[in-house]
């Protein structure tokens, strides 16, 4: 009798243990704050779809708060827009930059063999911006890494 109920305990050991390992662990919900960063950076990752991850524009013309000024950056999924319209006297940051410089962003066309005028003809037509200031400088960080300067100056 000993016998029989060690070989049953035995029995509905070996039962709990394979019906315990059968069971699948399920992961827990993100925590609320890791679930809105992974938004962020899906949000991010689509808005990285230009030729670039750093454009920095200033373009400067003759005459007081006349500048055209942009800034653009994303960088360990996080995004930096800035737009300085001296002109039109409007300054716009974060996701009302991005808005409107989304849009033109998508437009350029040029990458890092694309000669020096082309880009500077492409970024104003595409900008809207007037040929006749006094310097334009474009610092960008293609995504591949490399980085370009593109400088020009007229003397008025």
């Amino acid at each position: 009798m000993k016998k029989n109920l060690s070989i049953t305990a035995l029995s509905f050991a070996a039962m709990l243990a394979l019906a315990a390992c059968n069971n699948e662990e399920m992961e827990s919900p993100p925590p609320e704050e890791e679930a809105e960063e992974q938004a962020t950076n899906n949000k991010n990752d689509n808005n990285r779809t230009f030729n670039f991850s750093e454009f920095d524009l200033d373009v400067e013309y003759k005459g007081i708060n006349n500048d055209y000024d942009v800034d653009y950056e994303i960088e360990r999924n996080e995004m930096e827009a800035k737009i300085e319209d001296e002109v039109n006297d409007r300054t716009l940051r974060g996701d009302e930059a991005l808005a409107e410089l989304s849009p033109k962003f998508e437009k350029l066309t040029f990458d890092q063999n694309t000669s020096e005028e082309e880009v500077k003809k492409e970024v104003l037509d595409i900008f809207g911006l007037k040929d006749d200031f006094e310097s334009f400088e474009l610092d960008i960080r293609f995504a591949d890494g490399m980085e370009k300067e593109y400088n020009f100056t007229q003397n008025q």
